[in-house]
């Protein structure tokens, strides 16, 4: 790889995720430090090898030096007066260290320190590990530009903020989808990673869903808009990780909180320093030390990486504060439907009642195969698996509510449906014993009617449902907990399959919210992992919420504190570890940052370090910190039971 390309690639990590005020401001720093070094050397040699009467010359260039790089940094402690924020204090025990070295003459002094302040204020802008770089990296996922088809069937080329819902847009193999939309037309390879997190590409099809920001590997498709601009799924995730960004645990709220009382007891040991010692140049060691930056982005730091880390994997964070609740969990409530089980109806028996099973899948298929209602879908998949054929329908009547019947050339009719219908029709049904959901088929010939068979269906649990709810009780999970509004027959037979420590059957929503409530008053820390819409209320009642899928729903983004953007429940725990880890290395960022620096204000009151020294072991430490929080970037989810104690 050349220089040049090199010095760009470096060039685009510096710059992504900046505003032009952050560039600005960095610009502004590095530059001022840079000329000050610069004069400060200029001075130092004049001192040392020009004749005597020129060292005031010298002198001149190295306060000239000093008050360079000391503007900014004052001009920052000045507005931060105003704004008490921690993120000031540094800048404020510098500024005076600064102002003290200056006024004794010791310009040396006065410059190094704010330029080794310089690389730890680069340091901590892109400690955060990233954290601008990495909404960039989201924001780069969202397409430019779109291809809208008119209503004369041509293509045009449009902005992607310009597309509107029901629009038709057109994708080609290797373009990025520009907004969330149903596959109307055509087969493709999806790459939906930067989304679900999945990194086996999706195979779609007509009726299948796409999500902006996923990108078509192969195969052209037409698409209907179902979400465009802010309201895209993408945009929603983008939105979650800017919130969490901001969010504070309780731990860093803490911190910040004394962190004010921290500087005050810093400047208190300096003024002791200099009345006892007399010593000026231990109380600037002492302002220098004590600067609070490696505890100030102990938190920050570690956070951001574990968000990254989530987001990488499927899992959105809408609160930094509730990976610090993950870690407390030990009760989880779940919901049936879409969240246990996968939510899909599937043909599991066919009860004949006359004639074969065959026979009865062919007579239907016609009907069911043009129907969007989950069972003609379930019928439809289970007849293309047997590679069923069918004689084409001459008419397909819905009966809202109740079924279909499917008019064939020869004069027959096919009915589909509830066994009440079927009864009132006057075609007689025989009990059949089936937990889940069952229609009946019947067959009208001219004056001749008979039932044909039930057909039974069930939706079963996920294949990974009883493996991750083991995985929980490794993880000290102590109740686990099945809720459905269902009937008590199939969920019983759901909840013994997966082994859940109890089943609540026939709720409704608001029962659902009672249930939660009853945990939490029990004395556990309660998850509740729903779907998101009808279990709205319990998501919210939670010590943490979780919904499922990539719908992308409003009510699932304001109900639910994370987002599953992938219907596998292993990143229940996988979340849960990461959140265990990253509480872990905040405490431990911050009691190694405060500790070292308690270490160095003792070691500059004794006078045994210079200021320069200071500021280099200061930076140590912030990179101590800013080290320790990148480790959780490479950390990889191991679903053992061994993965507690990572």
């Amino acid at each position: 790889m050349s220089s040049v390309s090199v010095a760009k690639r470096i060039q685009t990590d510096l710059d992504a995720g900046l505003t032009a005020y952050e560039k600005w401001r960095m610009s502004i720093r590095f530059s001022t430090a840079l000329v000050a070094a610069s004069l400060l050397v200029v001075g130092i040699l004049i001192e040392r090898w020009m004749p005597a009467e020129q060292l005031s010359l010298g002198a001149a260039f190295q306060a000239a030096a000093a008050l360079l790089v000391l503007a900014p940094i004052l001009w920052e402690a000045l507005w931060g007066l105003f704004r008490e924020s921690p993120e000031y204090y540094s800048g404020q025990l510098v500024s005076i260290a600064a102002l003290a070295a200056f006024a004794i003459g010791d310009f040396t002094t006065a410059v190094i320190v704010p330029v080794i302040l310089s690389v730890a204020f680069f340091l901590e802008e892109r400690s955060i590990l990233g954290a601008n770089s990495a909404i960039a990296g989201l924001q780069a996922l969202q397409s430019n530009l779109a291809r809208r088809l008119t209503e004369d069937g041509t293509e045009r080329s449009i902005a992607a903020s310009e597309l509107r819902v029901g629009d038709t847009i057109v994708i080609a193999p290797g373009e990025s989808i520009p907004a969330d939309a149903v596959v109307l037309h055509g087969h493709a390879a999806i790459d939906q990673s930067s989304i679900t997190g999945e990194s086996t590409p999706e195979e779609v099809s007509p009726g299948s869903k796409v999500f902006a920001g996923s990108m078509n590997l192969n195969g052209l498709i037409r698409a209907r808009v179902t979400s465009a601009g802010d309201d895209t799924t993408l945009a929603k995730v983008l939105d979650l990780f800017q919130e969490a960004e901001r969010s504070k645990t309780r731990v860093l709220r803490l911190v910040e909180q004394y962190a004010k009382y921290f500087v005050l007891a810093v400047l208190m040991i300096a003024g002791i320093t200099l009345f006892l010692m007399h010593d000026v140049t231990r109380a600037i060691t002492v302002l220098v030390v004590g600067c609070p930056g490696p505890f100030l982005i102990a938190g920050p730091a570690a956070m951001v990486a574990s968000l990254a880390v989530a987001s990488r994997h499927g899992i959105l964070v809408k609160n930094a504060r509730f990976l610090e609740a993950l870690s407390e969990v030990n009760s989880v409530v779940f919901d049936k439907t879409g969240t246990v089980t996968t939510g899909q109806l599937d043909v599991c028996r066919v009860v004949p009642c006359s004639g074969e099973e065959i026979a009865i899948i062919q007579a239907v298929l016609p009907g069911v195969s043009v129907n969007q209602h989950p069972v003609s879908k379930a019928i439809a998949r289970y007849g293309k698996q047997q590679d069923l054929s069918f004689v084409e329908a001459e008419e397909v009547e819905e009966v809202p509510g109740l079924g279909i019947r499917i008019h064939y050339p020869d004069g027959r009719v096919v009915l589909l449906g509830r066994e009440s219908w079927l009864n009132q029709e006057g075609i007689e049904t025989q009990p059949i014993d089936h937990s889940g959901p069952m229609v009946w088929a019947a067959e009208i010939s001219g004056e001749t009617q008979r039932s044909l068979g039930c057909i039974c269906l069930s939706d079963h649990a996920r294949a990974d449902s009883s493996q991750v709810i083991q995985l929980l009780r490794d993880l000290r999970v102590e109740r686990t907990v099945l809720l459905t509004g269902d009937r008590s027959a199939v969920a019983q037979h759901i909840g013994q399959e997966v082994g859940v420590d109890e089943i609540v059957s026939e709720v409704l929503p608001s029962e659902k919210l009672q249930v939660v409530e009853l945990e939490k008053k029990a004395g556990y820390n309660v998850m509740v992992v729903g779907d998101g819409i009808n279990d709205a209320p319990a998501l919210a009642a939670g010590n943490v919420g979780v919904a499922m899928g990539v719908g992308g729903a409003d009510i699932t983004m304001r109900s639910a504190d994370i987002v599953l953007m992938t219907h596998q429940l292993d990143r229940l725990p996988m979340a849960m570890v990461l959140a265990a880890k990253t509480k872990a290395t905040i405490h431990r960022n911050v009691l190694i940052g405060a500790g070292l620096t308690l270490v160095m204000l003792g070691m500059a009151s004794a006078g045994t370090i210079t200021p320069i020294a200071g500021a280099v072991l200061q930076n140590i430490g912030e990179a101590f910190v800013i080290i320790n929080s990148a480790a959780i970037l490479r950390w990889k989810w191991q679903p053992v039971s061994q993965s507690t104690s990572s």
